[in-house]
């Protein structure tokens, strides 16, 4: 028997891979092979996705992409477009097996190489990191995260801070009513436009329409738009992503015309509600990167635990870009003025390069 090592993913191993993700803690969608589909049609980015299989079973998996960018040259993400990555261990793994499969992650970087000249891996976020297991990286410290453990007896009603109620009450006096997105059809007609508009808004570039169309069709299953209307019209969406025991949101969409209205509260409390009642046990927030952010998510009872970006081997000056950068900053003010159709256009080179 051979000894357990990491080796490359290849397509049969594809439902092995998935599963092992849907059955993970820490699996989220761009764990997912669906994920990887969508990346490589959209952006055009080389997957570089490894397994670590012992006695024929899945123990470790390790999703990343080569990416070539001007400002921070050539590298592995793990992953791009999105908030983590990492190596998902086995949940049963014990520190000895643990330590093993880390410790061949260099060879894995090594073995890539030999593809491409890389300057470093860059992991964001890797939830699945023990704090001893961390001395392999430079650990780049941003901000925190925040989730909401889940159990069927929560009453999401009285666990929320007051203000979510309130909110929750004016929404629905409103006549705010919420639709979920079932076609692509929807996600073109309804999702998109006020996904451009936020973006606008907060100074970031939009992803292209086809990035969505592409996640509807390798991962519909898993993604789930509910949408918030008054009138008749849409003033608000929510995108989450349903894995394993976790429902993970990405993305917020409004139109700040609409925002008395209280949308937002009514389409997370919903949302929230609805993962309960199904058994999920745990919702994800993501990243708090500004005082805003917390404000909000603090007041849905959310844990906050720290959130960073991990690189081998450790570089030698600045580390990944941060968003909080005042390069980073000056480049929202800029965006916002930006005609809506030339943002959809460029969005997509923007994000390619930055990998965000």
């Amino acid at each position: 028997m051979s000894k357990p090592d990491w080796i490359p993913f290849e397509e049969p191993a594809g439902a092995d891979w998935d599963a092992f993700v849907a059955a993970h803690p820490h699996g989220r969608f761009l764990h997912l092979t669906g994920f990887k589909k969508t990346v490589e049609e959209v952006y055009g980015l080389r997957p570089n996705y490894w397994l670590w299989r012992e006695g024929g079973r899945v123990r470790a998996v390790f999703p990343s992409f080569f990416h070539r960018a001007l400002l921070t040259g050539k590298k592995l993400i793990s992953q791009p477009f999105s908030e983590y990555g990492g190596i998902l261990f086995a949940p049963d793994a014990q520190p000895r097996e643990r330590r093993a499969i880390l410790s061949g992650l260099p060879r894995v970087v090594e073995r890539s190489r030999e593809k491409e000249r890389l300057a470093y891996l860059e992991i964001r976020g890797f939830p699945d990191i023990g704090g001893d297991e961390a001395g392999l990286f430079q650990t780049i410290r941003l901000c925190e995260r925040a989730v909401l453990p889940l159990d069927p007896a929560l009453k999401l009603w009285d666990k929320v801070d007051y203000s979510v109620r309130k909110n929750v009450r004016r929404a629905r006096s409103s006549g705010v009513e919420l639709h979920p997105l079932e076609t692509a059809e929807d996600i073109r007609r309804v999702f998109y436009p006020l996904h451009l508009r936020s973006l606008k808004r907060l100074g970031s570039p939009p992803h292209p329409l086809e990035y969505f169309m592409k996640h509807n069709e390798n991962l519909g299953d898993r993604m789930r738009i509910s949408t918030a209307w008054l009138g008749g019209q849409p003033i608000a969406a929510l995108l989450g992503w349903v894995v394993g025991g976790s429902v993970q949101i990405t993305d917020i969409a409004s139109d700040e015309r609409f925002f008395a209205c209280r949308a937002n509260d009514l389409l997370h409390f919903e949302l929230i509600d609805w993962a309960i009642g199904r058994g999920f046990r745990l919702f994800d927030f993501g990243p708090v990167k500004y005082e805003g952010q917390r404000r909000y998510k603090m007041k849905w009872g959310v844990e906050l635990h720290e959130y960073a970006h991990y690189c081998f081997p450790a570089r030698k000056g600045r580390g990944p870009l941060s968003d909080r950068s005042p390069a980073a900053r000056a480049a929202r003010s800029l965006w916002r003025f930006v005609p809506s159709q030339l943002a959809a256009r460029l969005g997509r080179r923007l994000r390619r390069e930055l990998a965000i």
